[in-house]
């Protein structure tokens, strides 16, 4: 059976990684020594079957001497999927009304 493969993002991600290990000289081995982790995660993060969550990513771009941010130059956004604020209001803000209090007059 496959891995499960997950989308653009990860994919974008484990591209990155491969690359600046490669452009170090690293090899998988190495970084996963580094990491603690075996050399297939890293193999598995770079083909995007596995996802690298925020603390292993950070711990990724410490030992690779890059911000975190490196992962995600070049990214394209994708449409429809980050949350819009409704007109005016910034996400996460809370609506004038409370519990307890009855409508606006």
């Amino acid at each position: 059976m496959a891995g499960k493969r997950f989308g653009d993002v990860d994919d974008h991600v484990g591209r990155r990684l491969r690359a600046r290990r490669k452009e170090l000289g690293i090899s998988q081995e190495k970084l996963a020594d580094a990491l603690g982790i075996s050399y297939q995660q890293i193999s598995k993060c770079e083909s995007g079957v596995n996802r690298v969550s925020a603390s292993r990513l950070w711990d990724i771009a410490q030992a690779l001497e890059v911000d975190v941010g490196y992962f995600f130059e070049g990214i394209k956004k994708r449409a429809g999927r980050a949350r819009k604020p409704s007109a005016g209001r910034p996400v996460g803000a809370k609506t004038a009304r409370r519990k307890g209090r009855g409508a606006r007059r």
